[in-house]
């Protein structure tokens, strides 16, 4: 992965230790051996953090690139059965032998088309648990004030700028 920042020393350590999955007793003792000043190691983690989330954008492209690859094999895939199928039904061959494979047409298992589902008698509907809806209870918590089982937690972050 390309790295924004110039890591050197124990900031380039860290960064290896952290991108090849090391020993975390090994990252941990690296990180209480860094002697800089609060500033400058505040810098250089600050360095490896920017490298790091460069490397995961392009992990994530990767990924996004590797997904449309393979969207469009599978719809090759598919349409190279589909060419085959036809072929053989216009030949009449729906059944063959080859050295390497053999071929036959045969019938999928049935399936369900829906066209109306408000005719489906309720006999065959799933019932799902309730799902608690954490952004209205916040809300509401703080509006109206406190509800049994129910504690507002307010953490800290750190914003680098």
């Amino acid at each position: 992965m390309s790295n924004l920042f110039e890591l050197t020393g124990n900031y380039k350590q860290v960064y290896d230790l952290i991108t090849e999955q090391g020993d975390e007793q090994i990252l941990n003792d690296t990180l209480a051996s860094i002697n800089d000043a609060l500033e400058d190691k505040a810098d250089g983690y600050v360095a490896v953090i920017k490298t790091i989330e460069a490397d995961n954008q392009v992990i994530e492209d990767e990924i996004k690139r590797l997904a449309q690859r393979k969207t469009v094999n599978q719809n090759s895939i598919k349409r190279l059965k589909e060419s085959l199928k036809e072929s053989m039904e216009i030949t009449g061959k729906i059944k063959f032998k080859t050295a390497l494979n053999s071929f036959n047409i045969q019938k999928n298992p049935p399936s369900l088309t829906i066209s109306d589902e408000t005719l489906i008698p309720k006999e065959f509907y799933t019932e799902q648990q309730p799902k608690l809806n954490k952004k209205e209870l916040l809300k509401h918590v703080k509006e109206n004030g406190e509800i049994k089982g129910v504690q507002i937690k307010q953490t800290e972050g750190l914003r680098v700028k």
